[in-house]
């Protein structure tokens, strides 16, 4: 084969410039193809992650959902009126029968707080002074427990009975309990009157009943 020959040969056997560039193309595709999928498998290993933690947390969410709504059926069950109060002073919670104690107009919950309530509660009591300076050692010990007994304008004589409130150890706010002892006080100052009055009748009657 002559060198003329020879060249004509190797000429034919090299791919055209068009078919090598085509070629890098192919095998650039396919590189970008590869990484492609490995990412595909790495989200959707991911997305499946995701999933089991999203179904977790919304069988989570689903539960405090339920116990939420026994706890508030509860209270609202309670003879008691039950404030829960944030530690900004916003009211987070409060049972029906609490609104029906200190007559609070509908209007008024949406915007219910500590200073709008004690305004409320400032014109119903027969004792505003005593009232405000209970209110104001709340604030000054807001991680002590205070009991007292509020007497109102209309006769009604209510026990109230405040409680830091914690989670997790951490003060967040508070929760008082209002509990209408109007009857029970009426009876016992008829008892005192009477024993004052007539106490050998009234400790014979009392003897007699046992």
């Amino acid at each position: 084969m002559t060198q003329a020959q020879a060249s004509g040969a190797h000429a034919e056997r090299q791919p055209p410039p068009q078919a090598a560039g085509l070629t890098d193309l192919v095998n650039r595709l396919a590189q970008e193809l590869a990484e492609a999928r490995r990412s595909l498998a790495t989200a959707t290993q991911k997305l499946g992650t995701t999933s089991r933690t999203l179904e977790g947390r919304t069988q989570e969410l689903t539960e405090a959902r339920a116990a939420l709504a026994l706890l508030l059926a509860t209270l609202d069950s309670t003879t008691d009126g039950i404030l829960a109060m944030g530690y900004f002073g916003r009211a987070m919670h409060y049972n029906t029968r609490f609104i029906e104690m200190w007559g609070i107009a509908a209007d008024k919950l949406a915007t219910l707080n500590d200073g709008a309530l004690l305004a409320m509660q400032l014109a119903q009591v027969k004792d505003p002074a005593r009232f405000l300076s209970l209110a104001e050692a709340r604030k000054a010990h807001p991680d002590a427990e205070q009991f007292s007994v509020i007497e109102l304008t209309d006769g009604r004589i209510f026990e109230c009975q405040v409680s830091p409130q914690r989670v997790r150890g951490k003060r967040v706010g508070s929760v008082t309990s209002f509990h209408d002892v109007t009857e029970r006080e009426r009876m016992s100052r008829v008892i005192s009157a009477l024993e004052s009055e007539l106490p050998r009748q009234v400790a014979d009657a009392r003897a007699s009943s046992y």
